[in-house]
């Protein structure tokens, strides 16, 4: 039966947030960043209180259309406010409106000269012009959908949108935990990053999710298509091969259509051409960094400034590599060590931007953890440069705030009795005699 208290509570939750989004996406134009930050980080409140009072409803299956038919709704709020908190989405359709008018922006950054025809309204809105395209081809896919459907911001975020409701019914099917697609739709951060900025970084979740997941049911094919979409999408799909490799001929298969993928990132521009923009992003950009700040320190410490830098990327890279190794070695079960490696990449990156966490946050709610979702408010925090960056063109993010931010995230995991884990399958215990 349902608790009439605790479904009252709910209805009330999801009311006031419903209200909160829709309020946020009519004002979103006339607000400063900052301030959709806030309303953002507002609707945090009635999110957690629907996620609990949800317990008091004993259908899954309610739940999970609950949750689906209020991602959408909510979302569409948010598909025609404009894209307040990154302009990321501008890249996206250029880029796809290059490729339908036959150029490669793979080789060609926007600001070449060869380009000055495409110069619209759109590209005034580019970031980095100088720097060539860092997305892998499956992303530059989505874009020439997008541009061929109109080329309008909300095409790629319905889109996005739609990514986000998948990712929802997804995780309906694969957690036996009613509140967890419920967790997943209603998340603030995720609704904004789909539905407000656009980001593929969504569908990137989702594939990551379905590889894991199928390899768990062993559905190996699956996997290795959903592993080679996630490496299509975003960098970060890699992480899933070291889960191939007890199965030599889909490690193969799968690393040769993820090789295909990376391809076009190398071969136009290779990364010490100073127009790559993967180069560039790989050896230089950094950002709302936590683990990376220590070893960058330590780095500076020990060695000269000019390749301390470098050092401590390529210190992080084999971190992760012998992370890779570890979960190989012990066997952990394919989506707790595709969640463990997703929580590395990101503690361990020098770049953190709010929407990375569209990687993580799928799997998070499948395994019933809680830190993920800490962290997607926690994370709220990256964006306080933004009004100084829109007014100035300068962005200054305070030390301060990436401590209160990653000292949230720390408790969150020491509390969260499902953190992530390396552990290996459980031993079996012998029949007494």
């Amino acid at each position: 039966m349902i608790n009439r208290r605790d479904g009252a509570l709910f209805v009330l939750c999801l009311t006031l947030q419903g209200c909160l989004v829709c309020g946020l996406a009519v004002m979103a134009q006339s607000l400063a960043p900052s301030r959709v930050v806030a309303g953002l980080a507002l609707c945090f409140v009635p999110y957690a209180g629907a996620v609990v009072f949800s317990r008091g409803i004993p259908s899954k299956r309610t739940l999970d259309r609950v949750a689906v038919i209020a991602a959408l709704l909510f979302g569409v709020a948010l598909v025609f406010a404009p894209p307040v908190l990154s302009d990321d989405i501008y890249r996206y359709l250029w880029e796809g409106r290059a490729w339908l008018e036959g150029f490669n922006p793979y080789r060609l950054a926007p600001g070449d000269p060869a380009l000055a025809h495409l110069r619209d309204d759109i590209w005034t809105h580019i970031n980095n012009k100088p720097l060539a395209t860092i997305y892998p081809p499956l992303s530059q896919l989505v874009f020439v959908v997008a541009a061929w459907l109109g080329g309008g911001i909300w095409t790629l975020k319905l889109i996005a949108l739609l990514a986000h409701a998948i990712s929802v019914a997804l995780v309906a099917r694969v957690s036996t935990r009613g509140t967890a697609s419920l967790a997943l739709a209603l998340n603030p951060l995720l609704l904004s990053e789909a539905a407000l900025n656009g980001h593929v970084d969504v569908s990137c979740g989702a594939a990551l999710l379905v590889s894991a997941w199928a390899l768990s049911q062993h559905r190996f094919v699956r996997a290795g298509v959903a592993a080679c979409v996630a490496v299509g999408l975003k960098v970060v799909g890699l992480v899933l091969l070291p889960l191939f490799v007890r199965r030599p001929r889909l490690l193969a298969a799968t690393g040769l259509g993820s090789a295909l993928f990376l391809f076009p990132l190398f071969w136009w521009r290779t990364p010490m051409d100073p127009v790559s923009g993967t180069g560039q992003f790989a050896t230089r950009w950094r950002g709302n960094e936590s683990l990376f700040a220590v070893v960058d320190a330590v780095s500076r410490r020990l060695f000269e400034p000019g390749s301390a830098d470098l050092i401590a990327r390529w210190f992080v890279v084999a971190l992760l590599i012998a992370l890779c190794a570890l979960v190989i070695h012990r066997r952990v079960a394919p989506q707790s060590a595709t969640r463990a490696l997703v929580w590395a990449v990101l503690l361990l990156s020098p770049q953190v931007h709010p929407w990375y966490l569209a990687w993580l946050l799928p799997l998070e709610v499948a395994a019933g953890g809680s830190a993920g979702l800490i962290w997607s408010a926690a994370v709220l925090c990256a964006y306080a440069p933004l009004d100084q960056w829109v007014t100035e063109g300068v962005w200054d993010m305070p030390p301060w705030l990436q401590i209160v931010e990653y000292s949230v995230v720390a408790l969150a995991l020491i509390l969260d009795p499902r953190r992530p884990s390396l552990r290996g399958p459980a031993p079996e215990r012998p029949f007494p005699p």
